[in-house]
């Protein structure tokens, strides 16, 4: 009996655990939907037609405008999004991912409110930076689009001389890469190629293809393959003939797994390629002949680096001469970079030279040349025109062209300037064609995944409403 009365007892503390279990889970679930539903009343009144619309899923009216559901195509896997619009079915009110499979911790933060909470309240389409919008709304990456095609057969039969040559492009393309060729010559024949691209934070395009980071397909060649491959190709050949049959997309099955664009490449070796047969200007030093006023001169950048130093270059001209030259940095509370180097504060390698003594060893390679012209820089502004010199000369030879500059009385070409930020006006005005969002840094695939979604659904409601 007593057994009896212990199993139903239990058997009433079961029941009332659970029952707890499910009031308390009703209630947490009534809060989340209450409080999505303070901000957009969801429930479909009308379900649409989305036979035909491709990606697609569903879509309805609801009381306070539309909602659809839309699958696309991300950088690891598909990415589904509920896009809640308006009445006007422009105006954005709210975006959710429901399923991702993207890269933790780059592209999985397209679901976090960072990231989602800019669509609210702006018209569509969207658009990352970099990408234009057509006049039907859809958005796109820009082409790769060169300003004016290199023309190749003014270098049939022309003979190179000796030495390394680089071609960067003007401006960064819609995924922020800034790409870049170099092309070495010894003998008179081109026996070293490299194309690649860099962003703005230093990233290598095939570093990232390597490691991930950076992928266009989940079979055949990585994008540094690839690159790599082209490069093979030229040195081969000799000539950029090979790659003269390309298609409207600039793609070419000339070399065997190359499925990437290769219009830039083209270009940028066209341009070295001239530049080795003295068919276009090679570093041109605008202080070539010109006469220098003797003083010590001195150039200074205008804001900190990311690690809180302040480049300075000091430049000392004697009998019309640079005599003396000098490169350091300076944190604000007096900390130079020559002196950390020197007792280990500041390394960059555990072998080679200190930041210290290659800062003197382009001091004195500029003291030697009196002129810039031999620093021919790659992508990251890194040389091989001085032995042992690993680091970016960027800042370097921006600040010692000052210096020449205000000692010859001589003001170089200015370099291609970074785009200007939209102003407030500019950006109220764009809105009528669509609205700009800043991409989750370091997964721009993803972002431009989850903006192409949302345009999408967008279109779709244009064709329904």
């Amino acid at each position: 009996m007593k057994n009896k009365e212990v199993k139903g007892i239990l058997a009433l503390v079961v029941v009332t655990a659970l029952s707890f279990g499910v009031i308390i889970g009703s209630k947490a679930l009534s809060i989340d939907m209450g409080g999505d539903a303070a901000s957009q009343n969801t429930e479909a009144l009308e379900e649409l037609d989305v036979s035909g619309a491709e990606n697609i899923e569903k879509a309805s009216k609801t009381a306070d405008g539309y909602l659809v559901t839309v699958r696309t195509k991300g950088y690891v896997g598909d990415i589904v999004m509920d896009v809640a619009f308006d009445s006007s079915a422009s105006k954005i009110s709210s975006v959710q991912v429901t399923e991702q499979s993207e890269t933790d911790g780059l592209g999985s933060k397209i679901t976090e409110a960072e990231f989602l909470d800019q669509f609210k309240g702006v018209t569509a389409p969207v658009y990352l930076p970099g990408m234009s919008v057509s006049t039907e709304g859809s958005e796109e990456a820009a082409p790769e689009e060169p300003a004016e095609s290199e023309d190749l057969s003014v270098l049939e039969g022309a003979s190179f001389t000796d030495g390394t040559y680089e071609a960067k492009a003007a401006e960064a393309d819609s995924n922020g890469f800034i790409e870049a060729v170099t092309l070495t010559v010894k003998d008179g024949a081109i026996t070293e190629v490299n194309w690649d691209a860099v962003t703005e934070d230093g990233k290598k395009k095939s570093i990232m293809s390597e490691n991930g980071e950076y992928t266009m397909t989940e079979d055949g060649l990585t994008w540094k393959e690839q690159s790599e491959a082209l490069a093979e190709a030229l040195i081969e050949n000799q000539s950029l003939t090979f790659l003269s049959t390309t298609d409207a997309e600039g793609k070419t099955d000339a070399v065997t797994g190359v499925s990437i664009s290769v219009n830039s490449f083209i270009d940028l070796a066209a341009q070295c390629m001239k530049q080795a047969a003295g068919l276009e200007a090679v570093n041109e030093d605008p202080f070539a002949g010109a006469a220098l006023t003797d003083g010590t001169y001195e150039a200074e950048s205008s804001e900190p680096d990311s690690n809180g130093f302040t480049e300075v270059v000091t430049l000392t001209v004697k009998d019309g001469a640079i005599a003396e030259a000098n490169w350091d940095a300076v944190t604000e509370d007096g900390n130079k970079k020559s002196i950390m180097s020197e007792n280990g504060e500041y390394t960059m390698t555990e072998d080679g030279l200190t930041w210290k003594e290659q800062a003197e060893a382009l001091a004195k390679a500029l003291i030697e040349n009196q002129s810039l012209s031999f620093l021919t820089t790659d992508a990251e502004g890194k040389t091989d025109a001085v032995t042992g010199v690993s680091i970016s000369v960027n800042s370097f030879i921006d600040l010692a062209t000052k210096c020449l500059e205000e000692a010859s009385g001589i003001e170089a070409p200015a370099a291609a300037e970074a785009p200007q930020e939209e102003s407030a006006e500019e950006a109220s005005e764009s809105n009528a064609e669509g609205t700009q969002i800043d991409a989750v840094a370091g997964a721009t695939m993803s972002s431009t995944a989850a903006v192409t979604g949302i345009n999408e659904a967008y279109n779709f409601l244009q064709t329904v409403k």
